[in-house]
């Protein structure tokens, strides 16, 4: 599964459909807050003894990414799993995850992200993402030139393809309920929040029909699936990884004003048009999270003056997370970077557990 936004959505979905009849290995990135949810078996998370297995990789000269995708492939073997569902780390074409034969690729959709490593444009982007189309149907959300792209490449390797939006529909018919039309007809309530988990999910449910999955199957893992960190709610603050533009936008569009946005970014990204796209919110606070790549909060807040949006600056993540407890808030949002949400999650979790 490749794609800009909505990847570790559609794969859990997927790999929750599949559960039903099936033993599935998941692989997804980032982790929030420890390594071991990158590699799951069934909803079982790999040990960390498990891990600690693979010492011998370190030999290899292996980045990061390459060592937990090999972990990931190798630990899926032994386990003996009937599918693996992997979301690709990024593009698609170099990427580690392509050393796989996919019995179905899916591109959720492309956007402008990672120029400086895919190309500058849409055209080159999708090019790269197209990279995991092989000899297996594709599935896709884009669109405009994107899609013409996946269509190319679709068409020059023979393989089927679905378009979500033509070959699938799908329908919001209430808060997190959607009607979804593919081969049949089924209404789902989303566990995930966000309208834009409409898309998501008609993606998933075409793939379970490919797969050959039953319709009430299909329904329940749907039903079933989750997902931290994507539009979850734990209290009064709603945690989202939107970490582009694009992503913001679809948070945006999904949520009524807030009372407080805390957010924070990493600086490899396109964040002025991230800050222009923040919905109105009565108080912003800008924070860093503790990773080199992060933004500096003072740099946030400036880029927020642009867009008429004035941030109280502050030094971590705690801070930010006490200082808008100090408000009358009945909606804290928190944004910007998966990094972010899983340091404030166990923050937010360690607050509660102790009260």
């Amino acid at each position: 599964v490749g794609g800009t936004n909505g990847k570790g959505s559609v794969c859990n979905f997927i790999a929750s459909i599949l559960m039903q009849r099936y033993s599935v290995g998941l692989y997804t990135s980032p982790h929030l807050e420890r390594v071991n949810e990158r590699i799951v078996v069934n909803g079982k998370e790999i040990e960390d003894a498990e891990i600690e297995e693979y010492r011998y990789l370190k030999k290899y000269n292996l980045t990061y990414f390459e060592a937990l995708t090999a972990i990931a492939l190798h630990y899926f073997e032994r386990k003996k799993v009937d599918y693996a569902v992997i979301e690709v780390g990024l593009g698609g074409r170099l990427d580690a995850t392509n050393v796989v034969e996919p019995e179905l690729s899916i591109i959720t959709n492309v956007a402008m992200e990672h120029e400086n490593f895919l190309g500058n444009d849409i055209v080159s982007i999708a090019k790269e993402k197209a990279g995991i189309i092989k000899n297996a149907p594709v599935i896709t959300a884009c669109k405009g030139r994107a899609l013409e792209v996946i269509k190319n490449t679709a068409e020059k390797k023979g393989v089927q393809l679905y378009i979500i939006g033509e070959d699938v529909k799908w329908y919001e018919i209430d808060e997190n309920k959607f009607l979804i039309e593919a081969d049949e007809r089924y209404l789902v309530h989303s566990p995930l929040k966000g309208k834009f988990q409409g898309e998501n999910i008609g993606i998933a449910i075409k793939a379970g029909e490919i797969i050959g999955m039953k319709k009430e199957d299909i329904i329940e893992g749907i039903e079933k699936a989750t997902l931290y960190g994507r539009m979850e709610k734990i209290g009064r603050f709603l945690l989202d990884g939107c970490h582009n533009p694009h992503a913001v936008k679809a948070f945006s569009a999904s949520i009524e004003k807030p009372d407080i946005i805390i957010f924070g970014v990493m600086k490899d990204k396109n964040v002025e048009e991230m800050i222009k796209n923040l919905p109105k919110a009565r108080i912003y606070i800008a924070t860093k999270a503790s990773n080199e790549r992060a933004m500096e909060a003072n740099k946030i807040a400036s880029i927020g003056k642009k867009f008429g949006k004035e941030f109280l600056v502050t030094e971590n993540v705690k801070e930010a997370i006490e200082q808008a407890e100090n408000y009358k808030a009945e909606l804290i949002c928190i944004v910007g970077s998966l990094y972010l949400i899983g340091e404030a999650r166990k923050i937010i979790r360690r607050k509660i557990i102790n009260k």
